[in-house]
């Protein structure tokens, strides 16, 4: 029997960057998904799925039926998408994670975690920029996580956090996809040439991380909007510090408007466009946030947190 398997996308909340060096970040799976099957015939992989390909031949040979499978797996990660343009939702990610459950027929998470995060790291290496992983940890495992130990071959350790009821999160859609590897290069570019600055940045940016993972922990939607507001400081800081555009000027009257209605934003990711994430202790906070962002000609994104992870289901007679 074939199989369609689905992975979310992600939006890493607090931690960019430092998680680049082993620090924890607070990333959350998003309720728009990639889809996979394996096709009857194969066809050219994009660097992605050639990369799924390669590492299920490494581990149990060129000629195993998981790898055969993988040679003819596709791809619809149109949800993570705006037309052409990338949302910002780790749609490579999303993919990645779902080619490898459906080449595997398989949907057990530590598995699919291993095999997606060598074969994702693998396929960003020539740009420059092998990631962290936290968005292949969000597309594996789902809800809202705490990702640490990042940024080696093997897959970070990752914690699941609660949610509090009344804490409500509102994302906003820049219409301007963030060059992640320009952004990335820059920040790596100051590391080289200040070293001490940029690890204080980066110790910066690690706080908010710790105190959002410790206030959903106790459930206390107060302090973790303050950890957002606290978590764009640090971001701002480091674009200043290294000249790299991670806070854009253009956000800065949503910054405003959040605050007004008593709650954060912050720019998500690698920073410099994309998405934005807005958060509120309490529903009707948001909704007002919302009704004047679109008031406003704002465009809001719909795309919930803490959806489940990787999934698979039959889909069709036996190959």
């Amino acid at each position: 029997m074939t199989h369609t398997a689905s992975a979310p996308g992600k939006v890493l909340l607090c931690g960019e960057y430092a998680v680049l060096d082993g620090a924890p970040a607070v990333v959350a799976a998003v309720a728009r998904r990639a889809v996979a099957h394996v096709a009857d015939k194969p066809a050219p992989l994009s660097p992605f799925l050639a990369a799924v390909h390669a590492e299920l031949a490494r581990r149990h040979g060129r000629d195993a039926p998981a790898t055969l499978r993988a040679a003819r797996v596709r791809v619809d990660s149109s949800a993570l998408f705006d037309g052409e343009q990338k949302l910002g939702l780790g749609s490579s990610a999303a993919a990645t994670v779902a080619a490898v459950a459906a080449a595997l027929a398989d949907d057990a998470p530590p598995l699919i975690h291993a095999v997606a995060h060598r074969a994702h790291a693998a396929a960003q290496a020539p740009r420059g920029a092998r990631g962290s992983g936290a968005d292949i940890a969000a597309a594996v495992w789902g809800g809202v996580l705490e990702v640490s130990g990042a940024g080696g071959l093997d897959a970070p350790a990752v914690r699941p956090l609660p949610w509090p009821a009344d804490l409500t999160p509102v994302l906003v859609w820049t219409g301007h996809p963030a060059d992640t590897v320009s952004l990335v290069a820059r920040v790596r570019e100051f590391a080289t040439r200040a070293p001490a600055a940029h690890a204080a940045c980066l110790a910066e940016l690690a706080a908010p991380a710790a105190a959002l993972a410790a206030a959903l922990d106790r459930g206390d939607p107060t302090a973790a909007v303050a950890a957002i507001a606290a978590g764009a400081l640090a971001l701002a800081a480091l674009g200043a510090a290294a000249g790299a555009p991670l806070v854009p000027d253009a956000t800065e009257p949503l910054l405003r408007l959040a605050r007004t209605h008593g709650g954060a934003l912050k720019p998500t990711g690698a920073g410099g466009g994309d998405v934005l994430f807005a958060l509120f202790p309490t529903p009707d906070r948001a909704a007002a946030f919302t009704a004047d962002s679109r008031g406003r000609g704002v465009r809001l994104l719909d795309a919930p947190l803490a959806a489940a992870g990787v999934r698979l289901a039959p889909s069709g007679p036996c190959e």
